[in-house]
């Protein structure tokens, strides 16, 4: 990956993503499938930015709240919740490994 931009990278995993889960999710449960594509720095794909634009827009409409903050918050939430899951599988990873995080 250290030789492609990070869109193209974003485009392959979105790609592989609905490759392995729209038709089922189309068929078996009638409805849309959006992958949610990020990087461990926070990054999001493109399809990723306009999912958790909507859904702020739709918070916002229907809690009367400002949109800038919305998503404001929604973001800060998102990247604390990635964080802990990169931190999570650092740390699994170190414990198979005989490694100490500690240190």
């Amino acid at each position: 990956y250290k030789d492609r931009d990070i869109k193209s990278v974003y485009t392959q995993h979105e790609n592989i993503k609905k490759k392995e889960y729209e038709q089922r999710v189309i068929q078996v449960e009638k409805c849309s499938f959006t992958p949610l594509v990020y990087s461990t720095s926070g990054g999001m794909a493109p399809q990723a930015q306009a999912f958790l634009r909507r859904m702020a827009e739709l918070v916002a409409e229907k809690t009367n709240e400002e949109y800038r903050d919305v998503i404001s918050t929604m973001r800060t939430k998102l990247s604390f919740v990635l964080l802990k899951s990169v931190l999570v599988s650092v740390k699994l990873k170190s414990v198979g490994t005989g490694v100490s995080t500690t240190e």
